[in-house]
């Protein structure tokens, strides 16, 4: 029977590790160059139409939205 349980341990370890592959977080760069653009989007619009903000409201915004696309 200890055979049994040894083999439990290790198809749970691969379920883990396929799990993991699954929710692969961003590269930290394309996180930081895609608030950095999206941000910059964000002034620009924000200058059009007249809006009152500043930059780091913009950013926060900007970093809000993209942690949602990557389910963060």
């Amino acid at each position: 029977m200890p055979a049994k349980k040894e083999s439990t341990r290790k198809s749970t370890a691969k379920k883990t590790v396929a799990v993991v592959k699954k929710t692969k977080k961003p590269d930290l760069r394309e996180f930081l160059d895609r608030v950095e653009t999206r941000a910059y989007e964000l002034y620009q619009e924000r200058i059009i139409s007249g809006a009152p903000g500043d930059d780091i409201s913009d950013w926060f915004q900007a970093e809000k939205e993209v942690k949602k696309i990557y389910k963060l």
